[in-house]
């Protein structure tokens, strides 16, 4: 059986929240900046995306245009709204274990993005942990399912 690989990218800054308006903040320069540094790392690392799924919150497609064009990505990303803040890990470990796809990136939101890394991995996390803007974790296993998969690498745009 092959290896599968998830990715999940957390958004680059964002402008801060207006009553309401929550899906609609966009990226800021620094979150722009903060995602071109995961890109460069993530790039370095010489890893290949299979597929490609986004949040529909503009802050995450904006992060998602940057990073993808900065790793020279030529697929195509695919929004869903199973990936937004509100996002039912479980849900999505489920409709990871049934994925073809070798490489898979979520462009997402916190707490999503730490809850689904935690679901999936084999270890426990500290209760408090969560990823910064622009974080990317990458986990593996036989099968993208809850405690099946290890903790390969963690990229912080900022260190």
């Amino acid at each position: 059986m092959a290896i599968k690989r998830l990715y999940v990218l957390r958004h680059g800054n964002a402008e801060a929240p207006t009553f309401g308006d929550d899906a609609g903040r966009n990226l800021t320069p620094l979150g722009v900046e903060e995602v071109l540094s995961s890109a460069m790392k993530f790039k370095q690392k010489g890893e290949t995306l299979d597929q490609v799924f986004v949040s529909p919150y503009v802050r995450a497609q904006q992060t998602a245009q940057h990073f993808l064009k900065a790793i020279n990505y030529n697929g195509v990303s695919q929004t869903t709204d199973k990936i937004t803040p509100s996002g039912k890990a479980i849900d999505v470990a489920l409709w990871l274990s049934n994925m073809q796809a070798d490489s898979v990136l979520l462009v997402t939101h916190e707490p999503f993005a730490s809850q689904v890394v935690d679901l999936l991995a084999d270890m426990p996390f500290p209760h408090d942990f969560m990823m910064q803007t622009a974080t990317l974790a990458a986990v593996e296993g036989e099968i993208l399912a809850t405690a099946c998969c290890k903790l390969r690498w963690v990229i912080n745009a900022n260190d």
